[in-house]
């Protein structure tokens, strides 16, 4: 059975920290994100790419497992607790990384932005700013610069008028 290990790099050195690894003839597997925000400065949309979990990737386990530990921007490997000390690496199936990669090439991470001419009513949609943040809503109507969502909250179900540019497919 496939393992895969995760291993704990520096911040923002995720795309060295695999360069690295790769370079020791490593299977190494960054989950990423699109992010598409509007620049308040340049007044354009940018997209850019994340980490899925910033300071973390997956290392596929082989005989020179240990060759990894030696990288420069590679921190540790997580492993389980335990109270003698150092426990046994956390392993990640297969199966759930094939999950990881499919969810993430049909864009379930992603936070872009909404083509409004797209969306009709009953269509979920999720709040990428404002004071919902992360919220999830059902549209009820689509203006020309604003949507109609019911979103849960506060115990209840609220009604909230939202700029296109705030929501995310």
């Amino acid at each position: 059975m496939t393992q895969w290990y995760i291993v704990s790099c520096h911040p923002r050195a995720e795309q060295q920290a695999c360069a690295e690894i790769a370079a020791l003839g490593q299977t190494v597997y960054l989950p990423s994100l699109r992010k598409e925000f509007h620049h308040r400065r340049h007044r354009k949309w940018i997209r850019q790419h994340y980490p899925l979990w910033p300071g973390y990737l997956l290392v596929l386990a082989s005989e020179h497992w240990s060759r990894v530990l030696d990288c420069q921007h590679v921190t540790r490997v997580l492993r389980s607790q335990t109270y003698a000390g150092a426990g046994v690496p956390i392993g990640i199936s297969d199966a759930d990384v094939q999950a990881i990669r499919l969810a993430q090439d049909t864009g379930q991470f992603d936070e872009m932005r909404v083509d409004r001419a797209a969306v009709k009513p009953g269509d979920r949609l999720k709040l990428h700013e404002g004071a919902f943040t992360g919220q999830a809503g059902t549209v009820e109507s689509v203006g020309d610069d604003k949507i109609v969502l019911m979103i849960n909250a506060m115990g209840r179900e609220l009604r909230t008028v939202v700029p296109v540019e705030r929501v995310a497919g």
